[in-house]
């Protein structure tokens, strides 16, 4: 089949998609991209908040049906598991510091009260005697400390030794052996952690460099750190200092949980089970009332079919992620910790990574599969990261016209009459593009992109022909497996809006492998003393977007909603995103159920 033709099949097969979708709502509204206009989807609009009502029942079971495709690997430890399935699952057992939104600084949550001394740059956390272990044993400022002395111990094999751990006093001097303990981190008694840095940047106010949960120290200190994340006191029966105690593992599939007796603030129900459900089963547990809440719902089920089930609210907020397209342009140097860019890269020419990103049209896949749930994204930086984000932030609008220049200037040309472009020395120029398995946009949402690339002549294929397992996708391209040239990746931002954890020459998150003098500029920009003026730091964040936009080492494609559904034997329920004036404090423990089962 010809190109042409191959193209024309894709736009009748999405075109037939939306049809089968058929149908208006009443409550249809047309959604806004990130530049501002229109994507003309039709959707259903959905608020923050599910208020059931009714009458608590004692010692319930919350079921919870984690939405992935992929089973989940179980490392239970924040500081050593990299997906957000082992993150969800691991959350349930541990208690986060609340240090900050996006506005004022708050100075005590349940378990913790902290402050921040800038003129002495420490971090001063004092622990609360209701804090306390699964196992009853009180939680202590070497548990905090210990954190500290895993992630940068040299055997330590995760991905949390960066630039922000480096700028505590003395730990690149313990990284590198040269010292046996941490200076910087003090335990002046067992309820204080004082922590000493460096430069003290606006980002630490958000928690940059503060361990935000323990480790038990005292149930992990004889395990090797090289082996703390394939032990069993991590995987199968870690010790819990949040609500819940994980009580049974099935691997990869379900986690049973109850009470844990020992935690330092109410919880509503005796048990929680969490279970794997896969996109494609998610509508059909929903209409046999198998659990009570659903995260992280898929793009691809349509709104209307969610409005309609009887026994559920639906309830849509803005993701912490976005995603993007990147390219792999170095490799990660484990013995220096940095990004080692590669000049001789297959991407490194920024003219065929340019001319890449204008042949997307992103808005016709944001119409055509999320009805409004993703918009096309202009930046690095999430919209809901208000006060740095740019909505004029310039982008890579879809122009294949201009693609085609840009190779052509750029010495990208058919040399052999195929109609594909080989390389500016003649040399055949093949990239291989890497993308997930998963749901059911994934495979046409994939196929589109690479036909995109191929008609303005660029030999673009399907890593080995075909889409990648979740898990085994991001080991490879964590791994900077040499056959991955471009893929399609989610990054997400926690508390923190400072983008150095994912693209400073420092950080194991640094996918693409690529840094310049422009995007350090930019990061130091951000992070430096004058940043505490909020001027200072907003022109930081406008830099950064330049540099990245110029550079393109990520294609932003698309900002991304979240859904979650709620049976309505969950009495409340809030997702509704923290502000400068309340941080949203609802939480797993908080759930109560009114029913012995989930409503259908």
């Amino acid at each position: 089949m010809k190109k042409g033709l191959k193209i024309l099949a894709l736009s009748l097969a999405l075109v037939m998609t939306l049809v089968a979708c058929g149908g208006k709502n009443n409550d249809a509204k047309k959604e806004t991209g990130g530049n501002g206009s229109a994507t003309g989807a039709e959707t259903t609009s959905f608020g923050t908040v599910a208020d059931h009502g009714g009458e608590a029942i004692e010692n319930g079971v919350v079921r919870i049906g984690v939405v992935a495709d992929s089973p989940f690997t179980g490392v239970f430890s924040n500081y050593f598991n990299q997906v957000v399935t082992d993150q969800i699952l691991t959350g349930y057992i541990t208690q986060s510091m609340k240090i900050k939104a996006d506005g004022d600084i708050r100075d005590e949550d349940e378990f913790h009260t902290f402050k921040f001394d800038q003129e002495k740059k420490q971090f001063i956390m004092t622990i609360k005697d209701t804090f306390k272990w699964s196992d009853g044993t009180p939680v202590t400022s070497r548990d905090f400390a210990f954190v500290y002395e895993i992630v940068g111990h040299p055997d330590y094999s995760g991905v949390r030794y960066d630039s922000k751990m480096q700028n505590i006093v003395g730990m690149e001097e313990y990284h590198n052996g040269e010292a046996e303990t941490i200076s910087g981190v003090e335990t002046p008694d067992d309820k204080t952690l004082i922590v000493n840095f460096k430069e003290f940047s606006p980002s630490i106010l958000w928690g940059a460099g503060i361990a935000y949960t323990p480790e038990p120290y005292h149930y992990l200190k004889d395990i090797p750190v090289k082996e703390m994340a394939s032990h069993d006191k991590i995987r199968i029966n870690p010790l819990s200092c949040g609500p819940y105690v994980i009580t049974k593992v099935v691997p990869g599939e379900k986690v049973e949980y109850k009470r844990n007796e020992h935690y330092g603030a109410e919880v509503k129900n005796e048990g929680l089970v969490a279970e794997i459900i896969s996109s494609a089963n998610v509508l059909s547990a929903m209409k046999n009332g198998k659990y009570d809440l659903y995260t992280s719902i898929p793009g691809n089920i349509k709104n209307q079919d969610l409005a309609s089930l009887e026994g559920y609210t639906t309830l849509q907020y803005p993701s912490n992620s976005f995603l993007g397209i990147g390219f792999k342009l170095g490799k990660w140097n484990a013995e220096k910790n940095e990004v080692e860019v590669d000049p001789n890269a297959k991407m490194a020419d920024v003219n065929l990574r340019k001319a890449m990103a204008y042949a997307l049209d992103i808005d016709a896949i944001c119409d055509m599969f999320y009805e409004g749930l993703r918009q096309h994204a202009n930046s690095t930086i999430i919209p809901k990261n208000v006060s740095f984000y740019d909505p004029n932030a310039e982008m890579y609008d879809y122009n294949p016209e201009k693609a085609k220049e840009i190779l052509d200037e750029a010495g990208y040309k058919d040399v052999d009459g195929d109609g594909l472009r080989e390389d500016p020395n003649g040399e055949k120029l093949t990239i291989n593009y890497a993308a997930m398995s998963g749901g059911e946009t994934a495979e046409p949402v994939a196929t589109a992109y690479v036909q995109w690339w191929n008609e303005i002549g660029l030999d673009v294929q399907l890593l080995d022909g075909r889409l990648h397992e979740f898990n085994s996708f991001y080991e490879r391209v964590q791994a900077d497996d040499p056959d991955i040239d471009v893929y399609l990746v989610s990054w997400g931002y926690g508390t923190n809006p400072d983008p150095s954890e994912t693209y400073s020459k420092y950080a194991p998150f640094n996918l693409p492998r690529y840094t310049d003098e422009k995007i350090e500029e930019a990061l130091a920009h951000i992070t430096s003393n004058e940043a505490f003026d909020r001027d200072y730091m907003v022109e930081g964040y406008r830099m950064f977007d330049k540099a990245i936009f110029d550079s393109v080492p990520v294609i932003p494609t698309m900002f991304v909603e979240e859904r979650e559904v709620v049976n309505k034997r969950v009495k409340f329920y809030d997702v509704t995103p923290s502000t400068n004036e309340k941080l949203n404090d609802f939480g797993i423990k908080d759930i109560e159920l009114t029913a012995d089962k989930p409503a259908k």
